[in-house]
């Protein structure tokens, strides 16, 4: 069904039918004409390619320090840009300013006690042993069970707890898998290197029973870049995993008698499990303090014309935070400590959201209101896009917002190409989009179609979340994505300007309309994230990702058709149990789900106003 045009628009268009080329296709796409999208005889505003590559280069500035969240660097950020939507006459969308401030997740510091001993011998803080930033707080003092790699993979027929009694006790265990220079391992397959990852040794260590972690670096690399030192303290903050964990040194456990290599040997000779009690005991205490910072959103209004809907609204936005120095996101760990300056991501789309606001601006307002948002804390979890839908201006509520149109990496359109996410959100909207870009001046762009719904790795997923029809804009992955490389000379600013004047008119036809655009649920197949190969088991749960001081996973939605739809699991509810694994946080729902396989049925449980329910589920296979 095609979107609809106010009626005083068909006359012209039907007269244009007979004309060979763009104006006839044009024509063609918007052909049914009851109630279809505003056509303007204006010519459109200008689009500054050379203005947006010089606002990108400001923002991706390494004066910017990559404008990680809590650091000046995003504070001038967000100052900057409430002066760029002042200069273009755009008023505060509240009476207090430009800025909605939040709270967000900082850094993690060392508290004051951390202690770790094994047998006698007493261990130094950074030197033979560190916290791992995800640990609970908290003192174990047990005996010492080796456990190999941590790993328990049935699939490969590998348990390091089988046979094992770790309850109350602590787990010793190596970095990586077994065999892991054998390039024939099954672990070397890349659907398996989350169980390298201390995250999920840890957790597997706390679903087992034990009472702490300690893992141990890489032995058998000793003598190669000095393997046993320890990396330094990061300061990254992360959900606690439910269990005392820190790293060690193979030194520190030997100077008690430990002999690490002599106790991965068998292992990596033959890849099997070997694990087996040490005779020792070993005392761990853990003290990471895990602290807040302000951040803001930043967010400007353009009131629409006419009264009948200026009460509703069209939302365009970007967000304007980066990784900073780095960070467990950077792909690029080796360089922690290096300016991140995140041209693309997402400088290009607070660029292409300014040149849309001043578009409006200069134009003058459409019949419905607009609002212009670049959001803070994206890449610590959509954080700022949250808070936004969750406590939007007055002037301007979620139930009455007509469409979100999301800007996220749109500085390197490879070929012209830009991914369009989100076109089945509202009926019409594939069509429209695909005549929007046709329309004179035919943009230079190759529209690539992906996901119809509107769940994704950006902040537009905040708002379909909240049933409004949106649009994500991004013109693909490129191999400087969350790297120190992400540089503003590497922008196309033609590109850039065309993809924010493809926004411009998407937001342009939603303001000018005379229907509401009718959201659509679509029983999309199980998404992949950005740059996610296709394997996993898929539940179809939409998570929130702000910040929970309770247990569990609030969900702010569930996929058309998906597994947990089926159970009757909705928005609102709070996942508690995913087959054995209980759920203390997001970290632990992905933990539950890559431990099962497609097809696997598993009872989930979840809480509704106050009441647990129970339902079983058969997870499916991530596409």
């Amino acid at each position: 069904m095609e979107a609809a045009l106010p009626r005083r628009a068909c006359r012209p268009i039907y007269r244009r039918m007979r004309l060979p080329g763009t104006l006839a296709l044009l024509a063609l796409a918007l052909a049914s004409c009851g109630r279809r999208a505003a056509t303007r005889a204006a010519p459109e505003p200008a689009f500054d390619a050379g203005r947006a590559r010089a606002e990108v280069g400001w923002l991706a500035d390494p004066a910017r320090t990559g404008r990680g969240v809590g650091t000046p660097g995003a504070a001038q950020a967000a100052d900057w840009i409430a002066a760029r939507f002042r200069e273009a006459g755009l008023a505060p969308a509240w009476d207090e300013g430009y800025l909605q401030r939040f709270e967000a997740p900082f850094r993690a510091t060392l508290g004051e006690r951390n202690a770790f001993a094994v047998g006698s011998s007493h261990g130094e803080l950074e030197r033979d042993f560190l916290p791992f930033d995800f640990s609970d707080d908290g003192a174990v003092e047990a005996e010492v069970v080796f456990a190999g790699h941590g790993i328990t993979a049935p699939a490969l027929g590998h348990d390091d707890y089988g046979g094992l009694d770790v309850k109350g006790k602590i787990v010793l265990v190596a970095q990586d898998f077994p065999r892991e220079s054998d390039a024939a391992s099954p672990f070397r397959d890349p659907r398996h290197y989350r169980f390298a990852e201390w995250r999920y040794k840890a957790t597997n260590a706390r679903e087992h029973g034990a009472a702490a972690l300690i893992g141990v670096r890489d032995v058998w690399a000793e003598g190669h870049g000095g393997a046993d030192d320890l990396p330094p303290w990061r300061g990254q903050v992360s959900s606690r995993a439910g269990i005392v964990a820190a790293r060690v040194t193979a030194a520190a456990l030997a100077r008690a008698g430990v002999d690490v290599r002599a106790l991965a040997a068998p292992g990596e000779a033959d890849g099997k499990p070997h694990s087996r009690p040490l005779g020792v005991r070993a005392r761990l205490e853990v003290r990471v303090l895990h602290e807040r910072a302000t951040t803001a959103n930043v967010v400007a209004i353009l009131p629409g014309r006419d009264p009948a809907v200026a009460g509703e609204c069209v939302v365009v936005g970007a967000h304007h935070d980066h990784l900073g120095l780095g960070g467990d996101s950077s792909l690029a760990p080796e360089r922690l400590g290096t300016v991140h300056p995140g041209a693309d991501d997402n400088a290009s789309g607070v660029a292409a959201l300014l040149a849309v606001a001043r578009a409006f601006a200069a134009e003058g307002p459409p019949r419905r209101t607009l609002l212009f948002a670049a959001f803070g804390a994206e890449e610590l979890g959509i954080l700022g896009s949250s808070e936004l839908a969750q406590h939007p201006p007055p002037r301007c509520p979620t139930e009455r917002m007509q469409l979100m149109v999301n800007l996220d990496m749109v500085g390197r359109p490879a070929a012209g190409k830009v991914y369009v996410d989100g076109a089945d959100t509202a009926r019409g909207l594939r069509d429209l989009v695909k005549a929007l870009a046709e329309r004179p001046p035919r943009l230079p762009l190759k529209l690539a179609f992906g996901e119809g719904d509107g769940y994704g790795p950006s902040d537009h997923t905040s708002f379909y979340a909240r049933d409004v029809p949106v649009l994500f804009l991004f013109t693909g992955p490129h191999p400087d994505y969350h790297r120190p490389s992400d540089t503003p000379d590497k922008i196309d600013g033609a590109g850039l300007a065309a993809v924010a004047r493809l926004a411009y008119r998407a937001a342009r036809e939603a303001a000018e309309r005379d229907g509401r655009l009718e959201v659509v649920r679509t029983a999309s197949p199980p998404p992949r994230e950005r740059g996610e190969r296709g394997y996993g088991t898929y539940l179809g749960a939409i998570p929130d990702f702000a910040e929970r001081s309770a247990p569990g996973v609030l969900l702010t939605g569930v996929r058309a058709g998906s597994p947990a739809e089926r159970a009757g699991i909705a928005a609102g509810d709070v996942l508690l149990r995913v087959g054995p694994t209980k759920l203390l946080g997001l970290q632990d729902l992905a933990f539950a789900l890559r431990s099962h396989r497609p097809g696997d049925e598993v009872e989930v449980e979840w809480e509704r106003a106050g009441a647990r329910r129970t339902a079983k589920v058969r997870l499916e296979e991530r596409r």
